[in-house]
């Protein structure tokens, strides 16, 4: 019975000694686990400082999976209102620093959207870049692409169906060329937090100068005592020190194909040693937005046609932020007749309802429109569509011809807009209905009887195209008119003041 006792006794011990060695285990393992910060992913497609929520959120799951721990979101957007950081997508190296020091992080994961595309087929492109924390130093960069028709399988097994599905197979690529098994990254000597340095410009055409500076916090930093030096791409550019502005200045042409580019700064202090610092990117960018323009309104013959508005709408092919854009309406003569621009991203959509600069309405004939933009590399685009302004009312050409006791009417329309509907209705002097018709197509003829030339016959005539502009004519009497059109002198001068006058209908 003691032995029983004393084997149970043993059991427990074990299961004791096992559980201590657990919790133990753990929080070693989560004291030494590396601390890494997600900043909000740059979303280019979005315009300028656009965000991605979606990408950020899929890159801190897969990093929690692979075992690092994940600062709090709200920890990385407090930090960034605090310090007014603006823009993301690239921090400075004192940024990064003061990073390390309030929320001791050991690495942070910068990334931005370059492609993205929502419509078939949809189309995603990343850039990562991994910076430690305790030199802002750059270790590794990398980037994934992929459109859905790159991906295409027989029969469609396992395809992916939507941007989602896209996204997900874009993370576990960038998540598969990442650097593994990343270590806790020690403590920075204090003087590594005494540079400033200032990289520009942020986007570029080829060709075009980047300049950095570097800046030490010392009172006194001479050229004989560091040795600076810029990294871009694996080219090596020496820093020249100014002793009038008190910083070294790095000057290179921005080459190479269009991208993103990171760029750190070699510091050399002799026997107080070197250290690489991670000091941004810059982006290449040569080719223009390619823009295209789709117009709204009443079509005819093919033709977009304003009668009270016209609908444009502007979209760019690959998304991106611009500087700047202008939109002008022209007539025939090339001559512009509206125009408006702005800062920033192009509006979506403009309504124009056919009103010139000085807000009087602009005459009937063809116009187009002109959309300008320029990016933040300063490449212009441009794009124009026609349409054509139809305000001008249907006429219809009335005729009589007295037969036999009876009036005979034709009623005529030559006008290029075809008609949607017209009617017209005769009456006798006491205002009672002699004759109504109505309908879609002209010319047409019908007759009524009359008794005697002393007879009055009133006509009211009402018409409509297919683009909304009405017509209301009323004649007053009929058996007076002259027969087959001619007019008598009266009826001239009525009609010659009805064609020095003008009026819209509304």
């Amino acid at each position: 019975m003691l032995a029983l006792n004393r084997r149970r006794n043993r059991r427990k011990e074990g299961a004791g000694i096992s559980v201590l060695l657990f919790v133990l285990l753990f929080v070693v393992e989560q004291a030494f686990a590396v601390q890494m910060a997600v900043i909000p992913v740059e979303d280019l497609s979005q315009g300028d400082n656009g965000l991605n929520p979606s990408m950020t959120s899929r890159l801190r799951e897969v990093l929690i999976r692979k075992g690092y721990t994940v600062v709090e979101e709200k920890r990385i957007i407090d930090f960034m209102a605090k310090n007014r950081i603006r823009r993301v997508g690239s921090l400075d190296s004192n940024n990064i620093l003061r990073l390390r020091q309030e929320l001791g992080i050991d690495y942070l994961l910068l990334g931005s959207v370059n492609q993205l595309r929502d419509k078939e087929p949809a189309a995603l492109g990343i850039s990562l870049q991994i910076i430690r924390a305790n030199d802002a130093k750059m270790i590794w960069a990398g980037s994934v692409q992929l459109c859905r028709a790159d991906v295409r399988k027989f029969l469609g097994l396992a395809e992916p169906q939507n941007l989602s599905e896209v996204e997900d197979i874009v993370v576990v690529r960038a998540m598969e060329i990442m650097p593994h098994n990343l270590p806790a990254s020690s403590e920075a000597p204090k003087e590594n937090f005494s540079e400033e340095i200032h990289l520009s410009p942020e986007v570029v055409k080829p060709g075009e100068t980047m300049r950095c500076r570097i800046r030490f916090g010392e009172t006194n930093a001479k050229q004989a005592e560091v040795a600076v030096s810029v990294v871009v791409s694996g080219k090596v550019i020496e820093a020249v020190y100014l002793p009038q502005e008190k910083y070294f200045e790095a000057v290179w042409p921005a080459t190479g194909k269009d991208g993103r580019y990171p760029v750190s700064v070699s510091i050399n202090r002799g026997q107080q040693g070197r250290k690489n610092v991670f000091a941004g990117s810059f982006l290449v960018d040569g080719q223009p937005p390619e823009i295209t323009l789709a117009l709204r309104g009443q079509e005819l013959d093919g033709e977009v046609v304003l009668r009270r508005q016209v609908t444009i709408s502007s979209v760019l092919k690959e998304p991106e932020p611009l500087v700047s854009w202008n939109i002008g309406i022209l007539d025939g003569s090339e001559q512009v007749v509206k125009s408006e621009s702005g800062r920033g991203n192009l509006p979506g959509r403009f309504s124009w309802w056919g009103q010139r600069q000085d807000g009087m309405l602009a005459e009937d004939g063809l116009y187009s429109v002109r959309v300008e933009v320029s990016d933040r590399a300063g490449n212009n685009a441009v794009a124009t569509e026609k349409f054509r302004i139809v305000r001008k009312r249907p006429e219809l050409a009335l005729v009589t011809e007295k037969k036999g006791g009876e009036i005979q009417v034709d009623l005529n329309y030559d006008g290029k807009v075809p008609l949607a509907f017209w009617r017209v209705d005769l009456r006798n002097g006491a205002g009672a209905i002699l004759l109504e018709k109505n309908g879609e197509k002209l010319p047409v003829r019908f007759s009524v009887p009359f008794s005697n030339e002393n007879e009055k016959i009133s006509c009211r005539i009402y018409g409509q195209d297919v683009l909304g502009n009405k017509i209301r004519q009323v004649i007053d009497n009929i058996v007076s008119l002259k027969p087959r059109g001619e007019k008598t002198a009266e009826q001239a001068e009525e009609k010659s003041a009805e064609e020095n006058a003008w009026s819209v209908d509304f």
